[in-house]
């Protein structure tokens, strides 16, 4: 069960609007360790088994794995998968991997699903990834992941957030101490940020679904991964990486038509 939403005395009033935007969401806390080839993790080595073609950028050069998500260890969420492995690969370039112009188009990365989860035959050997890593890879250390689910409210950068921002007066003055208006208490509060799997998404800039063409319907959050000082992890300066996917393609398990995005400040 999510853990349940609470809000500042300041939001009592517009309680009904916001919980009718509350999605779940799963947050990631990483957990800094050597890690196994089939479970969650940040970095690291992937599963990956013999027989498969390794994920290669569009010089011809092998992926790093950026994120490794075991469903049998994740808290139970919507649409998504309860068994199986999904991972995250991108190059290693001063871009992370990113096409700024085609951000569907899986060339410099790759998400990959296992539905079924072998004991053998699996690379174990990964020397043969030998990018600049140290410079060009987003994540400094390997981390295990630590799930929660919980009930999140739409975050301020999401695409939708104008449908509650007609009901919530977030310009209106509040007496805090630490606020001068409402919405600078609801972007405190609900801002998206952090690791997470599902809900609301948080950007330093602006939602990309809303001005790049055809990603409007890229409506769950497959994955954000945000700069964090634990891991050594900074997309840019201070910034973070979402990935997103259509709700029919998820439910097909489809994932060759995902948006990868990473904005900075």
């Amino acid at each position: 069960m999510a853990k349940q939403l609470k809000l500042p005395k300041e939001l009592q009033i517009y309680k009904e609007t916001i919980e009718s935007t509350v999605k779940d969401s799963v947050e990631v806390e990483p957990i800094v360790r050597k890690t196994s080839l089939r479970e969650s993790k940040f970095s690291g080595d992937p599963y990956f088994p013999v027989n498969m073609e390794y994920p290669m950028d569009e010089n011809g050069e092998p992926m790093k794995l950026l994120a490794q998500i075991n469903f049998s260890e994740l808290p139970k969420i919507e649409h998504f998968p309860t068994s199986g492995l999904l991972q995250f690969f991108i190059a290693i370039d001063d871009v992370y991997g990113q096409d700024f112009d085609q951000p569907t188009s899986q060339k410099s990365f790759r998400v990959i699903y296992h539905e079924n989860i072998n004991e053998t035959n699996l690379i174990e050997d990964f020397s043969f990834i030998t990018g600049d890593v140290e410079d060009e890879f987003p994540i400094g250390k390997e981390a295990a992941m630590k799930f929660e689910l919980t009930a999140q409210p739409i975050s301020p950068e999401a695409m939708d957030f104008e449908k509650i921002d007609l009901d919530v007066p977030f310009d209106a003055e509040i007496d805090n101490d630490d606020y001068e208006e409402l919405g600078e208490l609801y972007f405190e509060y609900f801002s998206g940020d952090g690791h997470r799997i599902g809900g609301y998404p948080y950007f330093t800039q602006s939602d990309p679904r809303g001005y790049i063409k055809k990603t409007e319907s890229h409506s769950i959050l497959l994955l954000q991964i945000d700069s964090d000082d634990t891991i050594e992890c900074m997309f840019g300066d201070v910034g973070v990486a979402n990935f997103f996917i259509k709700k029919e393609d998820l439910l097909k398990r489809d994932f060759t038509n995902v948006l990868y995005t990473w904005d900075c400040c």
